[in-house]
């Protein structure tokens, strides 16, 4: 590189560090200006609370080996573990420019999320989290007492902030509709409403055999492969789902779907007597997939309703319950 041209990029340098001196000292010497978002002792985080100006909140609370969602729910460890890292690495990448700073401060006070972090039950930050830079590479943020905010980032990361500091209830509590321990699992009855006769009952004797029964208690007609029965019931130990129907179609969507047919009911009692039950139903072909021959399929062939203890509607993938949804014919032995 010429000399010419090292001393022109050190002349950049100098000059942009200058600017961005001046402006903080400018804006210092009238305003509050506090820039130390980052918390980097993550571990004794205990307490996050999060709040839109919808009123819309969520509190995630740490306990022995886990977190919870506003003191009712278990939470995603994979969100938390994603805001928990931002907390640590977000950092200053500019100044807000002169020219966005009134809209900035406005969008902040209109629709800033408050997020208010903990650490061993004191309260150490206090920030609004805002929408995101043109270039989709910054996030705008201002400390809770100062007058200027900044465009924030994490750096190596491409992208905005936001949606980790999201206070949607459903969006931070774990997508589970079982998770037990297969010794803890005393029971599984599948039914099938449309077709009776491939509905079962997989019990677990409590001394590591395991029976096949009709849904009504009698002996079914076949011999069955209690090994079969075994792996059947350590499929049950976990089954997720994709996401949660929204809060305000939760009412009429299970209403909806309590009127349709029942593709197929899972239940689980474990040894302490409590049960978890899950129903499905067929969803509407909404994309307007076809086979092969041009022709719609009735209904979606990805993704199915399932209603949770009659309470709440979540989305499923086949491909996650098609390994429980097997018929009693399956565990037949093979001659």
């Amino acid at each position: 590189m010429k000399k010419t041209n090292v001393i022109l990029v050190v002349l950049v340098v100098v000059l942009a560090g200058i600017g961005i001196t001046v402006y903080l000292t400018r804006n210092s010497d009238s305003k509050k200006v506090y820039r130390d978002f980052a918390v980097q002792d993550t571990a004794s985080i205990d307490k996050i609370f999060l709040a839109d100006k919808s009123n819309k909140t969520v509190l995630l609370e740490r306990k022995d080996n886990y977190w919870t969602v506003n003191e009712k729910y278990k939470a995603r460890r994979d969100f938390v573990n994603i805001l928990l890292e931002t907390l640590c690495k977000v950092e200053v990448k500019s100044p807000v420019p002169e020219s966005k700073l009134k809209k900035v401060l406005s969008d902040l006070s209109v629709s800033g999320i408050k997020a208010e972090i903990y650490q061993k039950g004191e309260l150490v930050k206090t920030y609004y989290v805002g929408g995101v830079t043109d270039d989709n590479t910054g996030t705008y943020m201002i400390m809770e007492g100062s007058d200027v905010p900044f465009i924030m980032h994490i750096p190596g990361f491409n992208g905005f902030l936001t949606i980790r500091y999201i206070p949607e209830v459903n969006e931070w509590r774990e997508r589970q509709v079982f998770n037990y321990n297969v010794k803890d699992i005393a029971k599984v009855t599948v039914e099938y409403p449309s077709m009776p006769e491939a509905s079962f009952v997989a019990v677990s004797n409590g001394d590591n055999t395991f029976s096949l029964t009709n849904v009504d208690g009698s002996a079914v007609d076949f011999e069955y492969d209690g090994l079969l029965v075994k792996e059947y019931m350590s499929r049950c130990k976990f089954l997720g789902f994709e996401a949660y129907i929204m809060d305000e179609l939760q009412e009429s969507k299970r209403d909806s779907l309590l009127k349709q047919p029942v593709v197929a009911k899972i239940s689980v009692l474990d040894t302490k007597g409590k049960t978890q039950a899950l129903k499905t139903y067929y969803r509407q072909n909404i994309n307007q997939a076809m086979d092969d021959d041009g022709k719609l399929y009735e209904y979606d062939i990805d993704r199915l309703y399932g209603i949770i203890n009659d309470k709440e509607v979540v989305l499923l993938q086949y491909y996650i319950i098609d390994p429980l949804t097997v018929k009693k014919s399956d565990f037949a032995v093979k001659n």
